[in-house]
């Protein structure tokens, strides 16, 4: 929708526009464009799968290889190797490596089959949590769970809280990682009616509520209290600065 937007705008220059997704650099005058720190969320969701797996392997998978997918894998992987250099562990992380950009990609968005296929891969090689971002191919993924029981394998939703938009498999979904794209478009709306509409670009973060773990709905009494205060404790140094979700 990038270029259809842009040429859009440009032909209508008195027309205030945004786009979810999508930044253009440099920034058109009257484009808003919002979007998302998922990193910072998917840090967290990191963190909270290795202080949860049992097999200590865990598994993700995207659906293409593009950054509004990767990002989400980035900070899932970098969240894991915080857990390790605090924790002194070695969990492993199956289907993505930041360092080289190569990864587990269904290459579409809509096959159930694949998702339940890579998920089954990854199970096999002993992952207990995997994290498909991958639309709803992940629903395929949760459908394996929901077979084996979560006992056997969890699943980490993203974009949505998907214990919500997919209540029957509810049971499995350990967190999601939700992309709150109704924060940034209510602001870009508030702009608006406030003549305050500028062309550039908005950052949905942790910070201000634009990405964020969704809640643990039926584990919540199984994830440990020193656990949830670590999340806190690392959400809070994610917001100040302190600590970095690229790995650094």
């Amino acid at each position: 929708m990038g270029d259809a937007t842009q040429a859009a705008a440009e032909a209508n220059p008195d027309q205030m526009f945004s786009i979810v997704d999508f930044a253009y650099d440099p920034p058109l005058p009257n484009v808003l464009a919002q979007v998302y720190a998922t990193d910072e969320a998917a840090f967290l969701a990191g963190y909270l799968a290795a202080g949860m797996t049992e097999t200590g392997v865990l598994g993700v998978f995207g659906g293409i290889n593009i950054p509004p997918v990767t990002i989400f894998m980035d900070g899932f992987a970098h969240g894991v190797a915080y857990y390790n250099a605090q924790k002194g562990t070695d969990i492993t992380v199956l289907g993505w490596d930041p360092e080289t950009r190569e990864g587990l990609f269904t290459n579409n968005f809509d096959s159930l089959d694949d998702g339940r296929a890579f998920a089954q891969n990854l199970y096999d090689e002993g992952a207990d949590i995997v994290l498909p971002v991958a639309g709803p191919v992940g629903l395929g993924s949760a459908a394996l769970a929901n077979e084996l029981g979560a006992e056997e394998l969890m699943i980490i939703g993203v974009d949505a809280d998907l214990y919500q938009t997919d209540p029957e498999r509810g049971h499995v979904y350990l967190t999601s990682i939700v992309k709150r794209m109704d924060r940034t478009v209510f602001e870009v709306i508030e702009t608006a009616i406030a003549g305050a509409f500028e062309g550039g670009v908005i950052v949905g973060s942790l910070e201000n509520g634009g990405v964020d773990l969704a809640p643990f709905h039926d584990f919540a009494g199984a994830v440990p209290q020193e656990l949830q205060d670590e999340l806190a404790q690392i959400r809070a140094g994610i917001t100040d600065g302190s600590i970095p979700v690229g790995g650094e």
